[in-house]
């Protein structure tokens, strides 16, 4: 009798695993596709930064495939012609495809990323047309678009094909609402998980990131769309009620992974830490001597000034809209390209008065450029950059003045 009872358990293990995991099947089954409905599609989180912010997409029934497809406007491919190019100068080239029911729910599920759908309640005209402009919108002429991570992206796509078929009802209903925090806020949310991510987007941010969002702007985030279209009222027509825009989220996939955190919790610790570490660096081999000094202030200054002169070609020469007006470029300047020269200096007879003084007023530079953004409200993001960047400003002019000329 004992020897069939681990045989029971296993299997009953095995069942309840088996069941609580959806299939393709079962979701399609989910879905009642007799009445042709447009469903919104939103999926969660997934492993790479860029599956961070969430995903969307439409389904519609299309009468000539004879089947539903789902038009989804994420698309982009590494291998297209100058891709990096186009990355790092904010021209990038996302396109729209439709892809089969099948094959969308086979990769998300694939990719351990939680799926559920909202039906749109439309009119048959507004479903007819919405159909129709989105088989135009994947044609090879019209599929294309210069991609932007907040005003212009898969769900802002998402957004507006609704609003077009709605006659504008999204757009007068989501500008009036106020939306969470800004495009700052939800960056560090979503990145959180990775301090060197983290800290990079705080880098690089400027402070128009930290202005309030509207529902309508926060809709760069699906999941922030999939809320917000069940708050919104379609009015009356073609003999249909006043009615909800979205009909209560439906779970067809859920993923065995730990839900998007919902709140901030800034790294400034972490920034001071890793700042501290430099700092002992740089000190520590101004301790062995000249040479040592001079090579730590050298690459110091280097890497310092390639930041800054980044940050700047990114606020004037690209079209990365908020990576403008970054009060980063003060803290971490170009003009530490003067600290080579000091550095060379140093390796002969060291620093002069006045290149130990030049040093000392990047030093300030930074602590004033951190005190005007905290005063603006930009505190948390300025205090992080500081706490990362200071202390080795400070230990690399502790490290000239021990080898100043006299």
């Amino acid at each position: 009798m004992r020897g069939w009872r681990p045989l029971l358990v296993l299997l009953i293990a095995l069942v309840s695993v088996v069941s609580a995991v959806p299939t393709r099947a079962s979701a399609q089954r989910a879905i009642d596709w007799s009445t042709k409905p447009v469903l919104l599609l939103t999926m969660g989180q997934g492993d790479e930064v860029f599956e961070k912010f969430g995903h969307n997409a439409l389904i519609v029934w299309d009468d000539a495939a004879g089947r539903p497809l789902v038009y989804n406007w994420g698309m982009f491919d590494f291998a297209q012609p100058n891709f990096l190019g186009r990355f790092l100068t904010g021209d990038t080239r996302y396109w729209m495809q439709p892809f089969t029911i099948e094959q969308t729910l086979d990769a998300y599920q694939r990719l351990n990323r939680t799926m559920t759908v909202q039906e749109l309640n439309l009119t048959p005209a507004q479903r007819t047309r919405l159909v129709q402009m989105l088989a135009t919108n994947a044609l090879e002429a019209n599929k294309f678009y210069r991609y932007d991570y907040y005003r212009d992206n898969c769900s802002t796509r998402v957004r507006d094909a609704i609003d077009a078929v709605t006659g504008g009802v999204l757009a007068a209903a989501m500008k009036a609402m106020p939306g969470d925090g800004s495009y700052r806020w939800h960056t560090r949310r979503l990145l959180a998980y990775s301090t060197p991510l983290y800290l990079g987007s705080q880098l690089v941010l400027g402070v128009d990131a930290d202005l309030p969002l509207t529902a309508w702007q926060e809709a760069f985030l699906p999941q922030s769309l999939t809320k917000a279209v069940m708050r919104i009222e379609l009015p009356a027509a073609d003999g249909l009620p006043q009615r909800p825009l979205a009909a209560p989220i439906d779970t067809i996939f859920r993923a065995s992974r730990a839900p998007e955190p919902r709140v901030v919790q800034p790294q400034l610790v972490q920034a001071a830490v890793i700042g501290m570490v430099i700092a002992a660096v740089i000190f520590g081999l101004a301790l062995l001597g000249r040479i040592g000094a001079a090579v730590a202030v050298g690459i110091w200054s280097l890497l310092c000034a390639c930041v800054g002169t980044v940050l700047l070609l990114a606020w004037f020469a690209t079209q990365h809209v908020f990576m403008a007006n970054n009060p980063s470029v003060a803290i971490v300047s170009p003009l530490w390209l003067t600290g080579i020269t000091v550095a060379v200096m140093m390796t002969r007879a060291g620093a002069s008065t006045l290149e130990h003084r030049t040093l000392q007023s990047l030093l300030l530079i930074a602590v004033l450029g951190t005190a005007g953004a905290v005063l603006s409200g930009h505190a948390i993001s300025a205090l992080e950059m500081a706490a990362l960047f200071v202390p080795g400003h400070a230990a690399a002019v502790a490290a000239a003045g021990r080898f100043r000329r006299r």
